[in-house]
């Protein structure tokens, strides 16, 4: 389940939509008036064990959350601190499908900070490892790991075999993994 912090913008909601598009395993729920807690009672009635929120500062996305929800309520590492984002609408690309088999990619040669986010990110999305020239001949979308021109991580999604940016972008400024 993917929502975001009280009184959204519009550039969160549609980061919500765009991350449900590429990434099947969420379900967007608009939060509303919600409080915390009935955010993730929201979460256990509809069956999501995991919560994604999406968190404001000065006007933009600013924060990725992460949660599962079991017996207890916790927080999984890492906490995600946004630089910024490009949504979808902005790639201007023709209308496209995008499959429903997502992949993320396994590159060598990564520093530790990328291949920890990767790695947290198959764990919680429960999304496959692949490497790019390992699903020849087929449709997938693939969530890659980069360092920008600003020294940012860069989470980018792709359509393959065609090697389309779709979109979102998300540049990550840091990450807090000591919760």
């Amino acid at each position: 389940m993917i929502t975001t912090s009280r009184r959204p913008t519009k550039s969160m909601r549609t980061l919500c939509k765009d991350l449900v598009t590429v990434l099947p395993s969420l379900k967007k729920v608009n939060r509303g008036k919600m409080g915390f807690r009935a955010v993730l009672e929201k979460a256990a009635e509809i069956g999501a064990e995991k919560v994604v929120i999406i968190d404001r500062w000065k006007g933009r996305p600013g924060r990725i959350r992460l949660f599962e929800i079991g017996e207890k309520i916790v927080q999984i590492p890492p906490q995600l601190y946004l630089r910024g984002i490009k949504l979808r609408r902005e790639f201007k690309i023709e209308e496209v499908s995008i499959p429903r088999t997502v992949f993320i990619e396994e590159s060598e040669g990564e520093n530790d900070e990328i291949r920890k986010i990767r790695e947290a990110f198959s764990k919680f999305f429960n999304l496959p490892k692949a490497k790019l020239n390992d699903k020849n001949g087929i449709s997938f979308t693939l969530m890659h790991f980069s360092m920008d021109h600003e020294n940012l991580i860069r989470v980018s999604f792709y359509l393959m075999p065609r090697k389309i940016e779709v979109g979102p972008r998300i540049r990550i400024s840091h990450a807090v993994w000591d919760i």
